[in-house]
């Protein structure tokens, strides 16, 4: 019988985490929240076909992120945020539609909020996008987003950082008014 790890968690001070080949079709969660690490998110992470939660939030990464996270066909928690991350959301993240929870604020994206997170991402349930270095407009809500609960989108860049059609009604039944 194979050894069957489904979390790596590493935490601030303790020893290297490694996984090894035998264990990476079952991995589901890697949580990585502020460990100071440096350097850019490996591709390879995209290969963790089961990978359902992604935290690397309060470090110290940098870089573009990999557009084959974006194969990610599990993935529901992509939690980014407080890091020096450049460049554009990839446009094959738009395949991320399992994702519920996306946060990227604090870092040095480029680029406009892509049009695919309120589009694509019919699962959502909270997105939060606050000084992420991305500019306006603020992309029409879809009201298919049925499970929205929590929106936090502020401080982006440019003069255009409006909502452009927010519909905060009964057709978003659980977002917080």
């Amino acid at each position: 019988m194979a050894p069957f790890l489904q979390n790596g968690v590493l935490l601030p001070d303790s020893s290297a985490c490694m996984f090894s080949p035998t264990f990476s079709f079952m991995v589901v969660c890697i949580s990585l929240l502020g460990n100071r690490l440096t350097g850019s998110i490996p591709r390879e992470l995209a290969n963790l076909r089961n990978l359902t939660s992604l935290v690397l939030e309060n470090n110290r990464l940098s870089g573009t992120l990999p557009a084959a996270l974006g194969n990610l066909p599990k993935i529901e928690r992509l939690h980014l945020s407080s890091n020096n991350f450049t460049g554009e959301i990839p446009e094959m993240f738009a395949n991320l539609t399992s994702l519920k929870e996306f946060r990227i604020s604090d870092n040095n994206f480029t680029g406009q909020i892509p049009d695919f997170i309120f589009r694509n991402w019919t699962n959502l349930e909270q997105i939060y996008i606050e000084a992420s270095g991305l500019s306006g407009p603020i992309p029409s809500i879809n009201a298919t987003l049925e499970n929205l609960e929590y929106i936090i989108i502020s401080d982006l860049n440019g003069a255009d950082t409006t909502f452009s059609q927010l519909l905060i009604s009964a057709t978003l039944p659980k977002l917080d008014r």
